[in-house]
């Protein structure tokens, strides 16, 4: 099974940006990849993951230090946090981060981290592989038709992708927003025939987008389709409170994705 939790620990973090890992923890705390500080025990003596403070000269000597120390073991995934990131180095294999850091920002790169280097694989939109004519999963009158437009909101990048494939053929356009911020920014300036809305966001969540969308006398019919990884009743019924239209557990069955999509665009 592949490894969906992982540990981070910092080195010469003031308590502002402890505060941000902090939040970053709360907000992977109902998603995947997960993330967790890093507690020593005897069965776990090294983190995943190591943020260092380069602006702070013993920040760095306690980073080399702890390499040594640990130099015959497991690999670690460091990153190193300033305020002025040094140009493109390709000699220089460490990550940066400008600071003062941002959850939504640091969140990004620890997915991206763990994609690379600790073999993560990111739950799949689809059960299945999605070619990019939409694999056929809508056809007849939405096929070439190109008449409708939506929104897919999910901070996840092959979700995304999947989603852009799987709406290839039947949406003349399709925007993205990995944040609720971004989604509210994007449906207050435009009109979507459809909306597929991930549950956790970083930010504001997806019941509070939902809501948004449904207060909204203009924009109040509009089918929003809430994605989850979670198949919780107790997370169905909160999309429900929010005026979701309908749910959907990822990997959602081709099938299912194919009745609701001409459901509630209203296609033969």
């Amino acid at each position: 099974m592949t490894k969906d939790t992982f540990t981070i620990a910092s080195i010469g973090f003031d308590e502002r940006d402890q505060n941000v890992l902090l939040t970053v923890v709360a907000l992977a705390k109902n998603r995947l990849p997960r993330f967790m500080l890093f507690e020593s025990s005897p069965d776990k003596k090294l983190a995943d993951i190591l943020i260092v403070n380069a602006d702070k000269p013993d920040a760095i000597q306690r980073w080399n230090a702890y390499l040594k120390l640990h130099q015959n073991t497991a690999t670690i995934s460091t990153l190193m946090a300033c305020e002025a990131v040094p140009p493109a180095n390709p000699n220089d294999k460490n990550r940066y981060l400008k600071k003062p850091l941002a959850a939504t920002r640091l969140l990004s790169v620890l997915e991206e981290v763990v994609t690379t280097e600790h073999g993560y694989t990111a739950p799949k939109a689809f059960e299945g592989d999605i070619t990019s004519n939409g694999d056929a999963l809508v056809s007849g009158p939405a096929a070439g038709a190109n008449n409708f437009s939506a929104l897919v909101v999910d901070d996840s990048l092959p979700v995304r992708i999947q989603m852009k494939k799987a709406l290839h053929n039947i949406a003349g356009r399709v925007d993205f927003a990995e944040t609720g911020e971004e989604a509210e920014k994007l449906i207050r300036n435009n009109t979507y025939n459809i909306v597929f809305l991930d549950v956790i966001l970083p930010g504001v969540d997806g019941y509070d987008i939902c809501k948004l969308i449904k207060k909204d006398p203009q924009k109040g019919k509009t089918p929003v389709i809430m994605l989850t990884s979670n198949s919780s009743p107790a997370d169905s019924i909160k999309g429900k409170m929010a005026g979701c239209d309908t749910y959907l557990i990822k990997p959602v069955r081709k099938d299912i994705f194919k009745e609701v999509i001409h459901e509630y665009l209203g296609l033969e």
